[in-house]
């Protein structure tokens, strides 16, 4: 029986870049007996597909096109992560001529909240760093952004013991061998001749300068209350904006809130040696390249003492009113 891999992400994993990897290759991957289909694609990956389980949408073709293909099949979209358990059980259900295995990326959670707050603000999020991590370590048992295990024992209940596969992205990022590790996850041999997209800025979900974040920060929150506009439009208007901005006070308000950043520690907190310790016991027969992590990096955050100062608010009220012409009629 032909394996499906499911690429569960999750977010913050490299999994834009591993994507565009499999969408660059895929003549080669076919060669080696799996297919990265070009259904449900949307950007780099198959974030469509998600919809579907959830609207229980799959049709007769689609569910035709899985079984009867005489190779594997790679669905991948970090999208895949919210999906709950009863949606998983109807995937596995009306998927009867494969065997399915859930492929996760595994990054420790004091290392993976910076980034994931800043994608939570880079998509309208108002948040403070230490308010968005103090709600999941409130709850650290029955958070699924710090406890992986929760997550993971879903999956194998699912779709068994043995059916999944955890790969360390920590240690894979330490020895950039990301793309190696996840295609030996699939029983792909590597080849020099493949395509690499590391340098393919529409490959790599970048973070941005903090203070850049803090900005849109407060822009996501005054649109919000006086324009209802939520979502990723204040991202994407100021970096679409960023050379006018300039002229409107972008660099001054720059300058003010980089004067007033503060440093923190992370990885190295109780949550995190707990995860580790969980991990270690539940997982270690399904972790690909496990390698214990215990180094402390330090972040930038942006203090929202900024707000007060007088100059800073003229400068945020310029570009405030330089983006608002950009609201529909």
């Amino acid at each position: 029986m032909k394996t499906l891999y499911l690429h569960v992400g999750p977010h913050k994993t490299g999994t834009t870049l591993l994507q565009k990897f499999m969408l660059d290759n895929t003549p080669a991957l076919a060669e080696q007996g799996l297919v990265y289909p070009s259904n449900y694609i949307k950007i780099f990956g198959h974030h469509e597909l998600r919809q579907k389980i959830v609207d229980r949408a799959l049709s007769d073709e689609d569910v035709q096109f899985i079984n009867q293909s005489t190779q594997n099949i790679l669905f991948s979209s970090e999208d895949f992560i919210s999906l709950n358990k009863a949606d998983f059980e109807y995937l596995r259900d009306v998927i009867d001529n494969k065997n399915i295995v859930v492929i996760y990326a595994w990054r420790r959670a004091g290392y993976k909240m910076y980034s994931i707050w800043q994608e939570v603000i880079k998509h309208g999020g108002t948040e403070t760093f230490y308010h968005y991590f103090h709600n999941h370590l409130a709850r650290p048992g029955q958070s699924q952004m710090l406890s992986a295990d929760l997550k993971l024992a879903m999956f194998q209940s699912v779709f068994g013991e043995d059916n999944l596969i955890i790969i360390d992205y920590d240690s894979a990022d330490s020895r950039d061998s990301l793309v190696k590790d996840f295609l030996q996850a699939v029983n792909i041999t590597w080849y020099p001749s493949f395509v690499i997209a590391n340098d393919n800025v529409n490959a790599v979900n970048k973070s941005m300068p903090v203070v850049d974040i803090e900005i849109i920060r407060a822009l996501n929150f005054i649109f919000a209350k006086n324009h209802q506009k939520t979502g990723s439009w204040v991202r994407t208007k100021f970096v679409q904006e960023e050379s006018a901005l300039l002229n409107h006070g972008l660099t001054e308000l720059r300058n003010v809130i980089k004067a007033d950043l503060e440093k923190i520690n992370v990885g190295n907190y109780f949550i995190d040696h707990r995860c580790e310790k969980i991990m270690v016991t539940q997982f270690a027969n399904v972790i690909q390249n496990y390698q214990i992590a215990n180094d402390v990096r330090t972040i930038e955050l942006a203090s929202s003492d900024w707000m007060l100062n007088p100059e800073a608010q003229k400068y945020l009220a310029n570009i405030t009113q330089h983006l608002t012409t950009f609201l529909p009629v």
